[in-house]
């Protein structure tokens, strides 16, 4: 049986198995799984700070009342929010991914890693209704500080306050999350050019 040399802290590998679990749309192609769980992880990294540390109680106090939630966006670059956005305006294209709604690019909470789309919140498509563990999910988001910003118009959205996570407005969350995510992807091309380099 293989035994870690390293101890590992519940708490931290609670949360990776949480965050793992992240969709994100397109991630799939032809790289595969890996690629995918890589780009899921680097959503889930984008968020504020404040907001990924709030996510994970949240998923912790649901998987101890035995709800399983499904995430199925975090952050977004405002080019992923312009095509998210396209697509809720063509109805085949929303039928298809099954997108409720989408703000403007610049305009939305994704992009400032502040907003998660949990999937299973409310059934139906026209005559939506929270399901019973959709009401469990909702509350226990709203105690963990994620208001239910556009109710059943959009039941998987729930975002985080930018003034309680320290920004003058959204627009300053906004700027700050893509800014966050920029020098992260400057810092990874840094590195593989660097690698490629030395080979």
């Amino acid at each position: 049986m293989f035994q870690p040399k390293t101890k590992l802290s519940p708490i931290p590998v609670a949360v990776c198995v949480c965050l793992i679990a992240i969709v994100y749309p397109g991630a799939r192609e032809a790289d595969g799984r890996s690629r995918a769980r890589t780009l899921d992880r680097d959503r889930a990294s984008a968020l504020d700070p404040q907001a990924r540390a709030q996510l994970n109680s949240a998923m912790r106090e649901m998987r101890r009342r035995g709800i399983r939630p499904r995430v199925n966006s975090t952050f977004r670059s405002s080019a992923e929010q312009r095509a998210i956005y396209r697509c809720a305006h063509n109805r085949r294209c929303r039928m298809r991914r099954g997108i409720y709604g989408a703000r403007r690019p610049g305009t939305s909470m994704h992009e400032a890693g502040l907003a998660v789309d949990l999937g299973g919140v409310a059934a139906g498509r026209r005559q939506r209704r929270l399901t019973p563990k959709g009401r469990q999910m909702v509350r226990i988001m709203r105690k963990h500080g994620f208001a239910w910003r556009y109710g059943l118009k959009d039941p998987a959205h729930f975002e985080a306050s930018s003034r309680r996570a320290g920004y003058r407005s959204e627009e300053a969350a906004i700027r700050a999350g893509q800014r966050r995510w920029l020098a992260k992807h400057q810092v990874r091309h840094r590195v593989a050019r660097n690698r490629y380099a030395k080979s």
